[in-house]
Protein backbone atom coordinates (compact mmCIF):
# COMPACT_ATOMS: atom_id res chain seq x y z
CA UNK A 1 0.00 0.00 0.00
CA UNK A 2 1.17 3.57 -0.98
CA UNK A 3 0.20 5.74 1.63
CA UNK A 4 0.55 9.66 1.02
CA UNK A 5 0.47 12.26 3.31
CA UNK A 6 -0.04 15.76 3.20
CA UNK A 7 -0.10 18.98 5.63
CA UNK A 8 -0.18 22.67 5.62
CA UNK A 9 2.41 22.89 7.84
CA UNK A 10 5.82 20.43 7.32
CA UNK A 11 9.09 20.16 9.28
CA UNK A 12 10.72 23.25 7.49
CA UNK A 13 7.69 25.84 8.33
CA UNK A 14 6.12 24.61 12.05
CA UNK A 15 8.85 26.69 14.27
CA UNK A 16 7.81 29.97 12.60
CA UNK A 17 4.08 28.47 12.21
CA UNK A 18 3.68 28.12 16.09
CA UNK A 19 -0.03 29.43 17.64
CA UNK A 20 -0.98 30.05 13.70
CA UNK A 21 -4.45 28.28 12.29
CA UNK A 22 -3.61 24.52 11.37
CA UNK A 23 -0.33 24.67 13.26
CA UNK A 24 -1.63 21.71 14.94
CA UNK A 25 -2.40 19.39 12.07
CA UNK A 26 1.78 19.20 11.53
CA UNK A 27 2.07 17.32 15.16
CA UNK A 28 -1.07 15.10 14.25
CA UNK A 29 0.45 14.27 10.83
CA UNK A 30 3.26 13.65 12.81
CA UNK A 31 2.07 10.83 15.56
CA UNK A 32 0.47 9.54 12.92
CA UNK A 33 3.49 8.32 11.28
CA UNK A 34 4.42 5.35 13.35
CA UNK A 35 1.41 3.41 12.90
CA UNK A 36 1.28 4.34 9.26
CA UNK A 37 4.22 3.07 8.04
CA UNK A 38 3.73 -0.02 9.67
CA UNK A 39 1.00 -0.69 6.71
CA UNK A 40 3.03 0.62 3.88
CA UNK A 41 5.18 2.54 2.47
CA UNK A 42 4.84 6.33 3.26
CA UNK A 43 5.09 9.34 0.80
CA UNK A 44 5.01 13.24 1.90
CA UNK A 45 3.38 15.23 -0.51
CA UNK A 46 3.58 19.13 -1.07
CA UNK A 47 0.89 19.80 -4.04
CA UNK A 48 -2.29 18.28 -5.88
CA UNK A 49 -0.02 17.71 -8.89
CA UNK A 50 2.17 15.60 -7.03
CA UNK A 51 -0.27 13.54 -5.93
CA UNK A 52 -1.74 13.10 -9.23
CA UNK A 53 1.39 12.19 -10.61
CA UNK A 54 2.01 9.62 -7.75
CA UNK A 55 -1.21 8.18 -7.97
CA UNK A 56 -0.99 7.14 -11.53
CA UNK A 57 2.79 6.14 -11.30
CA UNK A 58 2.10 3.59 -8.40
CA UNK A 59 -1.48 2.68 -9.73
CA UNK A 60 0.10 1.28 -13.35
CA UNK A 61 2.31 -0.67 -11.14
CA UNK A 62 -0.55 -2.20 -9.28
CA UNK A 63 -0.50 -1.15 -6.28
CA UNK A 64 -2.85 0.54 -3.98
CA UNK A 65 -2.81 4.16 -3.33
CA UNK A 66 -4.64 6.59 -1.03
CA UNK A 67 -4.12 10.04 0.43
CA UNK A 68 -4.51 10.92 3.59
CA UNK A 69 -5.43 15.03 3.88
CA UNK A 70 -4.10 15.84 7.57
CA UNK A 71 -6.13 19.41 7.33
CA UNK A 72 -9.55 21.13 8.55
CA UNK A 73 -12.47 19.59 5.76
CA UNK A 74 -12.67 22.60 3.98
CA UNK A 75 -9.44 22.20 3.24
CA UNK A 76 -8.86 18.97 1.73
CA UNK A 77 -8.96 19.15 -1.90
CA UNK A 78 -12.47 16.99 -3.13
CA UNK A 79 -11.35 16.43 -6.99
CA UNK A 80 -8.07 14.34 -6.69
CA UNK A 81 -8.36 11.39 -8.89
CA UNK A 82 -6.38 9.60 -5.88
CA UNK A 83 -8.67 7.98 -3.11
CA UNK A 84 -8.58 10.68 -0.28
CA UNK A 85 -9.33 10.33 3.09
CA UNK A 86 -9.17 13.57 5.41
CA UNK A 87 -7.67 13.14 8.99
CA UNK A 88 -9.18 15.99 11.37
CA UNK A 89 -10.05 17.06 14.63
CA UNK A 90 -12.92 18.30 15.46
CA UNK A 91 -14.53 20.16 19.65
CA UNK A 92 -18.18 20.93 18.70
CA UNK A 93 -21.40 19.22 18.62
CA UNK A 94 -22.07 20.06 15.30
CA UNK A 95 -20.57 20.28 11.85
CA UNK A 96 -20.45 23.71 9.47
CA UNK A 97 -23.66 23.51 7.40
CA UNK A 98 -25.97 25.91 5.63
CA UNK A 99 -28.71 25.84 8.17
CA UNK A 100 -31.66 23.95 7.14
CA UNK A 101 -34.49 26.04 5.38
CA UNK A 102 -32.94 29.11 5.26
CA UNK A 103 -31.12 30.61 2.70
CA UNK A 104 -26.95 31.44 2.56
CA UNK A 105 -27.17 35.18 4.27
CA UNK A 106 -23.27 35.22 4.38
CA UNK A 107 -20.59 34.94 1.27
CA UNK A 108 -18.81 32.33 3.58
CA UNK A 109 -21.74 30.22 3.62
CA UNK A 110 -22.16 30.38 -0.07
CA UNK A 111 -18.66 28.66 -0.53
CA UNK A 112 -19.20 25.02 -0.98
CA UNK A 113 -16.18 23.87 1.08
CA UNK A 114 -17.67 25.75 3.87
CA UNK A 115 -20.92 23.34 4.14
CA UNK A 116 -18.64 20.47 5.23
CA UNK A 117 -21.47 17.89 4.41
CA UNK A 118 -20.12 18.77 0.42
CA UNK A 119 -16.69 17.62 1.53
CA UNK A 120 -17.57 14.23 3.28
CA UNK A 121 -19.70 12.86 0.40
CA UNK A 122 -17.48 13.88 -1.98
CA UNK A 123 -14.24 12.12 -0.84
CA UNK A 124 -13.52 8.00 -0.40
CA UNK A 125 -13.37 8.24 3.52
CA UNK A 126 -13.01 10.58 6.79
CA UNK A 127 -11.00 9.68 9.88
CA UNK A 128 -12.27 11.88 13.05
CA UNK A 129 -10.02 11.93 16.15
CA UNK A 130 -12.75 11.52 18.46
CA UNK A 131 -15.87 8.95 18.90
CA UNK A 132 -18.13 12.68 19.13
CA UNK A 133 -16.99 14.25 15.87
CA UNK A 134 -17.00 10.29 14.08
CA UNK A 135 -20.65 10.33 15.09
CA UNK A 136 -21.42 13.73 13.60
CA UNK A 137 -20.03 12.97 10.30
CA UNK A 138 -21.91 9.66 10.78
CA UNK A 139 -24.85 11.70 10.26
CA UNK A 140 -23.83 13.09 7.11
CA UNK A 141 -22.19 10.74 5.33
CA UNK A 142 -24.30 7.47 5.77
CA UNK A 143 -22.20 5.21 3.33
CA UNK A 144 -21.15 2.23 5.76
CA UNK A 145 -17.80 1.87 5.97
CA UNK A 146 -16.70 5.56 5.74
CA UNK A 147 -15.71 7.05 8.96
CA UNK A 148 -14.10 6.00 11.84
CA UNK A 149 -13.03 6.98 14.73
CA UNK A 150 -9.50 7.15 15.34
CA UNK A 151 -6.55 8.34 17.54
CA UNK A 152 -2.97 9.06 17.19
CA UNK A 153 -0.58 6.95 17.47
CA UNK A 154 1.28 8.95 21.00
CA UNK A 155 1.68 6.26 23.90
CA UNK A 156 5.01 3.83 22.49
CA UNK A 157 7.14 7.01 21.83
CA UNK A 158 6.34 8.19 25.62
CA UNK A 159 5.60 5.24 27.52
CA UNK A 160 9.91 4.73 28.48
CA UNK A 161 9.56 7.52 30.44
CA UNK A 162 7.44 5.88 33.39
CA UNK A 163 8.95 4.10 35.28
CA UNK A 164 7.67 0.11 36.24
CA UNK A 165 6.46 1.35 39.50
CA UNK A 166 5.49 4.81 38.36
CA UNK A 167 6.41 8.02 39.23
CA UNK A 168 6.93 9.79 42.71
CA UNK A 169 6.57 13.21 43.13
CA UNK A 170 10.05 14.64 43.83
CA UNK A 171 9.71 18.01 45.87
CA UNK A 172 13.05 19.41 45.31
CA UNK A 173 16.23 19.04 42.83
CA UNK A 174 14.28 19.02 39.44
CA UNK A 175 15.81 20.71 37.11
CA UNK A 176 14.62 21.85 33.33
CA UNK A 177 17.07 23.04 30.74
CA UNK A 178 15.67 24.51 27.16
CA UNK A 179 16.56 27.01 24.98
CA UNK A 180 13.61 30.14 24.70
CA UNK A 181 12.72 33.16 26.79
CA UNK A 182 10.93 32.61 30.15
CA UNK A 183 8.66 34.76 32.23
CA UNK A 184 8.97 34.09 36.06
CA UNK A 185 6.61 35.14 38.42
CA UNK A 186 9.72 34.90 41.44
CA UNK A 187 12.00 37.56 39.01
CA UNK A 188 8.89 39.63 38.25
CA UNK A 189 8.13 42.91 39.98
CA UNK A 190 4.24 42.41 40.34
CA UNK A 191 2.61 45.61 41.23
CA UNK A 192 -1.78 45.77 40.12
CA UNK A 193 -1.07 49.22 40.77
CA UNK A 194 1.21 50.02 38.02
CA UNK A 195 -2.02 48.43 35.77
CA UNK A 196 -4.64 50.97 37.05
CA UNK A 197 -5.12 54.03 34.40
CA UNK A 198 -5.48 57.17 36.30
CA UNK A 199 -7.84 59.84 35.01
CA UNK A 200 -6.00 63.01 33.64
CA UNK A 201 -7.30 66.15 34.39
CA UNK A 202 -9.40 68.32 32.13
CA UNK A 203 -6.47 71.13 32.68
CA UNK A 204 -3.87 68.70 32.16
CA UNK A 205 -4.91 67.32 28.71
CA UNK A 206 -5.51 71.15 27.68
CA UNK A 207 -2.01 72.15 28.46
CA UNK A 208 -0.85 68.65 26.60
CA UNK A 209 -2.50 69.79 23.81
CA UNK A 210 -1.19 73.21 23.48
CA UNK A 211 2.52 72.34 24.42
CA UNK A 212 2.12 70.19 21.51
CA UNK A 213 0.70 72.44 18.94
CA UNK A 214 3.12 74.95 19.90
CA UNK A 215 6.02 72.91 19.44
CA UNK A 216 4.73 71.45 16.13
CA UNK A 217 4.56 75.28 15.16
CA UNK A 218 7.68 75.95 16.02
CA UNK A 219 9.47 73.22 14.39
CA UNK A 220 7.45 73.54 10.83
CA UNK A 221 8.95 77.16 10.90
CA UNK A 222 12.46 76.06 11.36
CA UNK A 223 12.54 72.95 9.48
CA UNK A 224 9.51 73.15 7.28
CA UNK A 225 10.79 70.50 4.90
CA UNK A 226 12.39 68.13 7.27
CA UNK A 227 10.81 64.60 7.63
CA UNK A 228 9.60 63.16 11.21
CA UNK A 229 12.12 60.86 11.99
CA UNK A 230 11.46 57.27 11.43
CA UNK A 231 10.76 55.45 14.22
CA UNK A 232 13.03 53.10 16.23
CA UNK A 233 11.79 48.92 15.74
CA UNK A 234 10.89 47.78 18.54
CA UNK A 235 13.32 45.67 20.70
CA UNK A 236 12.41 42.29 20.44
CA UNK A 237 13.35 39.65 22.99
CA UNK A 238 15.93 37.42 21.83
CA UNK A 239 16.20 33.64 23.16
CA UNK A 240 18.78 32.27 25.26
CA UNK A 241 19.57 29.08 27.06
CA UNK A 242 18.20 28.35 30.79
CA UNK A 243 18.18 26.32 33.35
CA UNK A 244 15.67 26.30 35.90
CA UNK A 245 15.03 24.91 38.78
CA UNK A 246 11.73 23.32 40.91
CA UNK A 247 10.66 22.48 43.89
CA UNK A 248 7.44 21.14 45.07
CA UNK A 249 4.96 20.30 43.02
CA UNK A 250 4.81 20.70 39.22
CA UNK A 251 1.62 21.63 37.45
CA UNK A 252 2.15 21.78 33.35
CA UNK A 253 0.02 22.95 30.44
CA UNK A 254 0.99 22.86 26.75
CA UNK A 255 -1.44 25.50 24.56
CA UNK A 256 -1.36 28.70 21.74
CA UNK A 257 -2.17 31.35 24.15
CA UNK A 258 -4.19 33.21 20.93
CA UNK A 259 -6.70 30.01 21.56
CA UNK A 260 -9.39 31.49 23.64
CA UNK A 261 -11.17 27.71 24.29
CA UNK A 262 -7.53 26.93 26.30
CA UNK A 263 -9.10 28.48 29.08
CA UNK A 264 -5.88 30.05 30.61
CA UNK A 265 -6.80 32.65 32.44
CA UNK A 266 -9.03 30.82 34.62
CA UNK A 267 -6.51 28.33 34.72
CA UNK A 268 -3.98 30.64 36.13
CA UNK A 269 -6.44 32.61 38.72
CA UNK A 270 -7.42 29.43 40.27
CA UNK A 271 -4.10 27.94 40.58
CA UNK A 272 -3.01 31.32 42.24
CA UNK A 273 -6.12 31.26 44.33
CA UNK A 274 -5.73 27.72 45.40
CA UNK A 275 -1.89 28.42 46.42
CA UNK A 276 -1.65 31.69 47.16
CA UNK A 277 0.06 30.67 50.49
CA UNK A 278 2.07 28.14 49.27
CA UNK A 279 5.58 28.53 48.23
CA UNK A 280 5.89 24.58 46.93
CA UNK A 281 3.26 24.91 44.06
CA UNK A 282 4.29 26.02 40.66
CA UNK A 283 2.41 26.03 37.43
CA UNK A 284 4.32 25.82 34.19
CA UNK A 285 2.84 27.21 31.28
CA UNK A 286 4.59 26.16 27.77
CA UNK A 287 3.34 28.72 25.23
CA UNK A 288 3.12 27.06 21.23
CA UNK A 289 3.61 30.89 19.74
CA UNK A 290 5.86 32.01 17.22
CA UNK A 291 5.71 35.97 19.15
CA UNK A 292 6.09 36.12 23.15
CA UNK A 293 4.83 39.54 22.51
CA UNK A 294 1.73 38.60 21.86
CA UNK A 295 0.97 37.66 25.00
CA UNK A 296 3.48 38.98 27.35
CA UNK A 297 1.89 42.36 28.49
CA UNK A 298 -1.33 40.07 28.99
CA UNK A 299 -0.07 37.77 31.33
CA UNK A 300 2.29 39.89 33.22
CA UNK A 301 -0.96 42.25 33.99
CA UNK A 302 -2.95 39.18 34.89
CA UNK A 303 -0.34 37.70 37.07
CA UNK A 304 0.02 41.66 38.63
CA UNK A 305 -3.82 41.37 39.40
CA UNK A 306 -3.56 38.51 41.30
CA UNK A 307 -0.70 39.17 43.58
CA UNK A 308 0.30 38.58 45.94
CA UNK A 309 0.96 34.65 46.08
CA UNK A 310 3.60 32.82 47.36
CA UNK A 311 2.99 29.63 44.69
CA UNK A 312 4.97 30.04 42.00
CA UNK A 313 4.01 31.12 37.79
CA UNK A 314 6.53 29.94 34.72
CA UNK A 315 6.17 30.76 30.94
CA UNK A 316 8.28 29.17 28.55
CA UNK A 317 8.43 30.52 25.35
CA UNK A 318 10.20 28.67 21.98
CA UNK A 319 10.09 25.58 20.39
CA UNK A 320 11.46 22.67 22.43
CA UNK A 321 13.51 19.97 20.64
CA UNK A 322 12.55 16.28 21.81
CA UNK A 323 14.96 16.37 24.78
CA UNK A 324 14.04 19.44 25.85
CA UNK A 325 10.35 18.06 25.58
CA UNK A 326 10.79 15.02 27.35
CA UNK A 327 12.44 16.77 30.26
CA UNK A 328 9.99 18.84 30.60
CA UNK A 329 7.71 15.93 31.20
CA UNK A 330 10.20 14.42 33.52
CA UNK A 331 9.85 17.43 35.93
CA UNK A 332 5.97 17.31 35.76
CA UNK A 333 3.84 16.14 38.40
CA UNK A 334 0.37 16.86 36.98
CA UNK A 335 -0.74 17.90 33.52
CA UNK A 336 -3.58 20.54 33.51
CA UNK A 337 -5.98 21.25 30.58
CA UNK A 338 -9.09 23.08 31.40
CA UNK A 339 -10.37 23.66 27.80
CA UNK A 340 -13.84 24.36 26.39
CA UNK A 341 -13.40 21.92 24.09
CA UNK A 342 -10.40 19.49 22.61
CA UNK A 343 -10.05 17.56 19.26
CA UNK A 344 -7.33 15.47 20.63
CA UNK A 345 -4.94 17.51 23.37
CA UNK A 346 -2.19 15.32 21.98
CA UNK A 347 -0.23 17.32 24.08
CA UNK A 348 -2.57 15.40 27.64
CA UNK A 349 -1.96 12.57 25.82
CA UNK A 350 1.77 12.42 25.89
CA UNK A 351 1.56 13.71 29.54
CA UNK A 352 -0.41 10.33 30.19
CA UNK A 353 1.58 7.95 28.40
CA UNK A 354 4.59 9.27 30.29
CA UNK A 355 2.65 8.41 33.12
CA UNK A 356 1.41 11.80 34.47
CA UNK A 357 -1.95 12.09 36.07
CA UNK A 358 -3.90 14.79 34.95
CA UNK A 359 -6.12 17.71 35.80
CA UNK A 360 -8.93 17.73 32.85
CA UNK A 361 -12.70 17.79 32.41
CA UNK A 362 -14.41 14.84 30.78
CA UNK A 363 -15.49 16.23 27.91
CA UNK A 364 -15.41 16.20 23.69
CA UNK A 365 -12.45 13.77 22.33
CA UNK A 366 -11.00 13.68 26.14
CA UNK A 367 -14.03 11.38 27.22
CA UNK A 368 -12.75 8.74 25.15
CA UNK A 369 -9.40 8.24 27.43
CA UNK A 370 -9.87 10.17 30.71
CA UNK A 371 -10.50 8.35 33.76
CA UNK A 372 -10.98 8.88 37.37
CA UNK A 373 -7.99 5.83 37.96
CA UNK A 374 -5.44 8.81 36.60
CA UNK A 375 -7.31 11.97 36.61
CA UNK A 376 -9.00 14.75 38.60
CA UNK A 377 -12.35 15.60 36.33
CA UNK A 378 -13.23 19.16 36.42
CA UNK A 379 -17.03 19.83 35.86
CA UNK A 380 -17.97 21.61 32.97
CA UNK A 381 -21.81 22.42 31.62
CA UNK A 382 -22.90 23.45 27.97
CA UNK A 383 -22.57 27.24 26.40
CA UNK A 384 -23.39 28.63 23.07
CA UNK A 385 -20.23 29.55 20.60
CA UNK A 386 -19.82 29.94 17.18
CA UNK A 387 -16.99 27.53 14.67
CA UNK A 388 -13.93 29.20 15.09
CA UNK A 389 -12.60 29.13 11.25
CA UNK A 390 -16.58 31.37 10.72
CA UNK A 391 -16.47 34.89 10.33
CA UNK A 392 -19.96 35.90 10.54
CA UNK A 393 -19.86 34.78 14.37
CA UNK A 394 -22.75 33.47 14.50
CA UNK A 395 -23.20 31.15 18.01
CA UNK A 396 -24.81 27.97 15.67
CA UNK A 397 -22.90 25.61 17.73
CA UNK A 398 -21.95 24.41 21.60
CA UNK A 399 -18.64 24.43 23.80
CA UNK A 400 -17.85 23.68 27.36
CA UNK A 401 -17.99 25.91 30.30
CA UNK A 402 -15.67 25.15 32.72
CA UNK A 403 -16.56 25.48 36.82
CA UNK A 404 -13.96 27.26 38.46
CA UNK A 405 -14.31 26.07 41.63
CA UNK A 406 -14.34 22.69 40.79
CA UNK A 407 -10.89 23.47 39.01
CA UNK A 408 -9.94 25.18 42.15
CA UNK A 409 -10.36 21.89 44.16
CA UNK A 410 -8.91 19.80 41.90
CA UNK A 411 -5.58 21.64 42.65
CA UNK A 412 -6.59 21.19 45.93
CA UNK A 413 -7.38 17.36 45.88
CA UNK A 414 -4.53 17.05 43.80
CA UNK A 415 -1.77 18.63 45.90
CA UNK A 416 -3.02 16.58 49.15
CA UNK A 417 -2.68 13.33 47.22
CA UNK A 418 0.96 13.98 45.89
CA UNK A 419 2.18 13.23 49.62
CA UNK A 420 0.76 9.77 49.35
CA UNK A 421 3.35 8.22 47.50
CA UNK A 422 1.40 4.83 46.95
CA UNK A 423 -1.84 6.45 45.64
CA UNK A 424 0.07 8.70 43.59
CA UNK A 425 2.08 5.82 41.92
CA UNK A 426 -1.02 4.18 41.46
CA UNK A 427 -2.49 6.89 39.43
CA UNK A 428 0.82 7.18 37.37
CA UNK A 429 0.96 3.49 36.45
CA UNK A 430 -2.94 3.30 35.36
CA UNK A 431 -2.60 6.42 32.87
CA UNK A 432 0.11 4.59 31.11
CA UNK A 433 -1.49 1.53 31.28
CA UNK A 434 -4.83 2.92 29.78
CA UNK A 435 -3.00 4.86 27.08
CA UNK A 436 -1.61 1.86 25.50
CA UNK A 437 -4.91 0.64 25.08
CA UNK A 438 -5.83 3.27 23.31
CA UNK A 439 -3.30 4.98 21.69
CA UNK A 440 -0.07 2.12 21.23
CA UNK A 441 1.30 1.74 17.88
CA UNK A 442 -0.24 -1.60 17.33
CA UNK A 443 -3.79 -0.23 18.67
CA UNK A 444 -4.22 2.20 15.93
CA UNK A 445 -2.00 0.78 12.84
CA UNK A 446 -5.05 -1.96 13.47
CA UNK A 447 -7.94 0.28 12.84
CA UNK A 448 -5.95 2.08 10.15
CA UNK A 449 -5.11 -1.04 8.49
CA UNK A 450 -9.11 -2.30 8.76
CA UNK A 451 -10.03 1.00 8.27
CA UNK A 452 -7.94 2.04 4.83
CA UNK A 453 -8.40 -1.27 3.03
CA UNK A 454 -12.58 -1.03 3.10
CA UNK A 455 -12.02 2.33 1.91
CA UNK A 456 -9.97 0.70 -0.87
CA UNK A 457 -12.27 -1.90 -1.78
CA UNK A 458 -15.12 0.18 -1.93
CA UNK A 459 -13.56 2.51 -3.93
CA UNK A 460 -12.01 -0.18 -6.64
CA UNK A 461 -15.93 -1.72 -6.26
CA UNK A 462 -17.41 2.16 -7.56
CA UNK A 463 -14.59 2.34 -10.01
CA UNK A 464 -15.48 -0.61 -11.64
CA UNK A 465 -19.13 -0.25 -11.76
CA UNK A 466 -18.77 3.33 -12.85
CA UNK A 467 -16.87 2.03 -16.22
CA UNK A 468 -19.20 -1.07 -16.50
CA UNK A 469 -22.38 1.47 -16.57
Amino acid sequence: MIILVGSKIDQSSITSALGKPEYSYYFLLKEFLPALEQLGQVISVTSLDQINSLHQEHSAAGEQVIFLSFSPPHQTPVELTCPTVVVFAWEFDSLPATREGEAPSAYWYTQPENDWRHVFTRIAGTIATSREAAELVAQVDTRPGKVAAIPASVWDRYQALCPQQGWRVYRKNKQFQFTGMLLDSRTLRLNAENYIVQPVPETTRIHRALLRGWWHELRLGRHPKTDAPPKPAPVKASSAQHILQLEGVVYTSVFNPSDGRKNWSEMLSAFCWAFRDRKDATLLLKMTHHDIEQYRATIIKMMARLAPFQCRVVVVHGFLDDAEYRQLIEVTDYYVNCSSGEGLCIPLMEFLSSGKPAIAPLHTAMADYLHEDFAFIVDSSTQLTDWPHDPTGLCLTHSQRINWDSLRNAYYQSYTLASQEEHYQSMSRAACAHMSQFCSVAQVSQQLQQFLQTVLDQNSCDQTQGAQA
